[in-house]
């Protein structure tokens, strides 16, 4: 069985490698991509369950204590379960630690903000502006 995982992938890289992964539970990409003024854009594809969502851990915990600031961008996500929303709630607090800033992307799928509202975590891991994004600015804001 192939699965698109990642364990973790140096700033620039943007093609998903395969990896064969008969814990992973369905299939799960991160696509990282630097932007403009120190940031990365962190592309999560698929479902962000128990072993997706401490891969995505790694990988964002890996920039942040680089110095790059993370836009993480769920808008391709299927499905996020409470092992997701833990990596994120251990992600705000990495970037708080580092002094680093991390923020969603503004095309954040509905199930993923409801869950996320439903658990007082949208006011921890502010959504970047859409124009900040569009134009290639980085999530500058906030």
């Amino acid at each position: 069985m192939q699965l698109m995982s990642s364990h973790s992938y140096p700033s620039g890289a943007s093609d998903p490698l395969p990896v064969d992964d008969l814990h992973s539970p369905a299939p799960f990409a991160l696509r990282l991509e630097p932007i403009d003024g120190g940031w990365v854009r962190v592309r999560v594809e698929g479902e962000l369950a128990l072993t997706s969502s401490s891969l995505l851990e790694l990988a964002v915990e890996r920039e942040l204590e680089a110095n790059r600031d993370v836009l993480l961008d769920l808008s391709d996500i299927a499905f996020i379960d409470s092992a997701g929303l833990r990596a994120m709630t251990a992600l705000v607090r990495i970037a708080k630690a580092n002094g680093r800033r991390l923020r969603l992307s503004s095309e954040l799928p509905p199930h993923a903000r409801r869950l996320m509202e439903i658990v007082g975590l949208l006011p921890f891991v502010p959504i970047a502006s859409e124009e900040d994004e569009i134009e290639g600015r980085g999530p500058v804001s906030g």
